[in-house]
């Protein structure tokens, strides 16, 4: 529990702050400034260790502003979950509650490192933490990778369906082929497979886009194929993902029994149980009677070969692979296992290719230390190296790994990092005064920047709402910044 009695030391610290505020003449102390925390950025990183940071407030004085550069919040929740999965997205009345919490304030398009400086931020917080994800997609650096049409980054197209504003114009060719390849195996794949494979009727009940429905119910794609450059003991993609796929109706799974030959029992019993489970279900899917006779779609798991070349003129036609193989075959269920070409290529013809080989962090501000092979900040649990009073959470932190879960325990163990550090004394401008919020707001008002609050994201979020339910949608997601400010606006909305 972070409610915990706070030590000596801090209580030195508060008291020295509420003298501060004393006036000659008072014959009785004010109440110490309240502490000024802001969490830069609004997706899971962020409003999850803004629950655990308002613990404080029941020991201490203190008040926390979600920033966001988009003008509306969830980060990932809102853009990144297929929307196929709304009982995910069932977390946004969690986040509601928080960002309606009276020591809470949402400020949307406000774009730090761009509108406003790290360092600036000094001015108005006494802490600042970034947790703003990781937002770029590794590249495969091969030939046809930038040049061809239709060749597409996971990120990319999951916008598209998504409604991620600057992904609207993306407009994926999916009337001219019967083939996709999907490179990689991990959640993000499997989301974009799901979605290829999908019956138009099931996804026209979410909240996908309907650009992206109009596109989707004139695609003649029948056959999904997803490429790995290890073995089925490596895949990154969970059960739940997996199962969804299994059970896609009029869609048949199309596995190589060869691929699953060398697991054995005893291989399976030394597994963690989330991976033994996903390895038990993917054997259990290469047993069943897999024909393409009752069947209108397919999937399918290509496993040891790493892409070599995309080939086409102006549009993809073939991707060419080479064959891989263990460095160590006795490391064959090593999560970490290495892999070697072996010079053997093979051809896969397709017309559509995404690429989803994970995504890497960027440096917002030139001040701010920073990994740029890796993609995150320069940190120690969490402390931002050699910037007292900064921290670091979720992706941006750790690397572009794990699942909203992992995400939730994190700000767990990062919320109590910065109570200790309170705590211990270990930040030294706890007795500065500061205004947080509203310095901000005013700072990015004189720079010709509207920000936008909780109350004006609703006005937006029931115009959605109601545009959604007019065509059988929980939601239909407005896709230009401009008209999302101007609804913002409109207290008619």
């Amino acid at each position: 529990m972070l409610t915990h009695v706070v030590r000596r030391s801090f209580t030195s610290c508060l008291i020295r702050r509420s003298l501060s505020t004393i006036s000659s003449q008072s014959s009785s102390p004010s109440p110490p400034p309240p502490i000024r925390i802001c969490v830069v950025g609004s997706g899971p990183a962020g409003f999850y260790l803004t629950q655990n940071l308002l613990k404080l407030h029941q020991s201490l004085p203190v008040t926390i502003d979600i920033l966001e550069k988009a003008p509306v919040p969830f980060g990932l929740v809102r853009y990144g979950v297929a929307p196929d999965h709304p009982e995910v997205k069932n977390v946004i009345h969690t986040f509601t509650k928080i960002a309606e919490h009276e020591h809470v304030r949402f400020i949307g398009n406000i774009h730090i490192g761009h509108t406003v400086r790290l360092q600036e931020l000094q001015q108005f917080y006494h802490i600042i933490i970034l947790a703003y994800g990781s937002s770029v997609e590794r590249t495969l650096n091969i030939p046809g990778e930038t040049s061809l049409e239709n060749v597409f980054s996971a990120k990319d197209f999951v916008g598209w369906y998504n409604g991620v504003p600057e992904n609207a114009q993306l407009r994926p060719k999916l009337d001219g082929t019967d083939c996709a390849v999907i490179i990689g195996m991990g959640n993000v794949a499997l989301d974009c497979a799901r979605i290829l494979l999908s019956p138009i009727d099931d996804l026209a009940k979410t909240d996908i886009t309907d650009q992206a429905l109009d596109i989707l119910r004139q695609s003649r794609i029948r056959h999904v194929i997803l490429v790995g450059r290890r073995g089925p003991m490596q895949v990154s993609f969970t059960i739940k993902e997996l199962r969804e796929l299994t059970k896609l109706n009029g869609v048949q799974s199309m596995l190589k029994k060869e691929d699953f030959q060398q697991i054995d029992q005893n291989m399976i019993d030394k597994l963690e149980r989330p991976r033994k489970r996903l390895t038990e279900l993917m054997l259990k899917t290469v047993r069943t009677n897999q024909t393409k006779d009752h069947a209108e779609r397919f999937w399918y798991l290509k496993f040891w070969r790493r892409p070599r070349r995309i080939n086409g003129k102006t549009m993809v036609e073939s991707v060419d692979f080479e064959y891989t193989e263990p460095v160590d075959r006795q490391q064959f269920a090593n999560e970490n296992l290495f892999v070697k070409e072996n010079g053997t290529i093979e051809t896969v013809p397709c017309g559509l290719v995404i690429k989803s080989i994970g995504y890497y962090g960027v440096q917002i501000d030139p001040w701010l230390p920073f990994d740029k092979e890796r993609g995150i900040i320069l940190n120690h649990q969490n402390r931002i190296d050699d910037r007292p009073g900064f921290y670091c959470t979720g992706w941006i932190g750790r690397g572009a790994r794990g699942v909203i879960v992992e995400t939730t325990t994190e700000s767990h163990t990062v919320a109590k990092r910065i109570m200790d550090d309170i705590e211990q004394g270990r930040l030294q401008n706890l007795h500065d005064v500061k205004s947080g919020g509203d310095g901000l707001i005013s700072l990015a008002k004189s720079r010709q920047v509207r920000c936008i609050s909780y109350d004006d994201w609703k006005k937006l979020d029931a115009h959605e709402t109601k545009l959604g339910l007019s065509k059988g949608k929980p939601r239909e997601k407005i896709l230009n910044i401009d008209k999302m400010l101007e609804l913002t606006s409109n207290s008619n909305s």
